[in-house]
């Protein structure tokens, strides 16, 4: 399960990185792009959420979790102001953008350093 969420997320992470060059270069982001971006995203909490609830694993990904939260608030705020036309604040992009980033570095790091 744990590997799916990765994948998915990693997905997320490629897909929000194409985003974000629009957001510099004070562009229109593609909302379809956007779209399948939150959809994976969303996909791959809920599945870290499920494998957290269900496993008998001593590491429940908590940590990744509150991060990928806290990353999607930011992201649910950004698509907000994207469909009613509102400026993206760039800092709150790149913020969001970190967060994931970090949080799938993070989940890396637990699930290949055999912390898991």
């Amino acid at each position: 399960m744990v590997i799916t969420a990765i994948i998915l997320i990693s997905l997320a992470v490629l897909l929000g990185l194409y985003l974000i060059s629009f957001v510099l270069k004070k562009k229109i982001p593609p909302k379809g792009v956007a779209l399948i971006h939150g959809s994976l995203a969303v996909l791959g909490i809920l599945i870290l959420i499920i494998y957290a609830l269900t496993t008998t694993s001593h590491h429940k990904h908590w940590d990744s979790i509150i991060i990928f939260l806290l990353a999607a608030t930011g992201g649910v705020y950004l698509f907000y102001r994207d469909i009613r036309h509102l400026k993206i604040p760039k800092w709150v992009a790149l913020i969001h953008g970190a967060l994931g980033l970090f949080g799938l570095g993070w989940i890396l790091y637990h699930v290949i350093g055999g912390t898991h």
